[in-house]
């Protein structure tokens, strides 16, 4: 992970209001996907089927749901960076998904 691009990137971001806290936590929070789970955030955000097990992932291994969701949120946020444009929700990708395996 770029974490001190990612950084910039989200004090950057006019959606933010708390600048320290909610940076510092969603950095924290996108170190913490990668350690726990063993994976490169930078790999994982290039591939839309990869992102989607991932938060498929994050949801079971990382129990996010009892937290809501900042992991996912987390990891959205560092896509959004990469790719410059959100993932589609979990509903919305599973229509994509099986859309195309027709």
């Amino acid at each position: 992970m770029r974490e001190e691009e990612f950084r910039n990137y989200l004090i950057g971001n006019e959606d933010i209001q708390s600048k320290v806290k909610a940076v510092t936590s969603r950095v924290a929070k996108a170190l913490k996907v990668e350690r726990e789970l063993y994976i490169d955030l930078d790999l994982i955000v290039k591939n839309d089927e990869q992102m989607y097990q991932l938060l498929l992932d994050v949801q079971e291994k990382l129990n996010d749901r009892q937290y809501h969701n900042v992991f996912q949120n987390a990891v959205r946020k560092y896509y959004c960076f990469v790719n410059g444009k959100e993932f589609p929700r979990m509903a919305q990708y599973e229509k994509i998904r099986n859309s195309l395996k027709v």
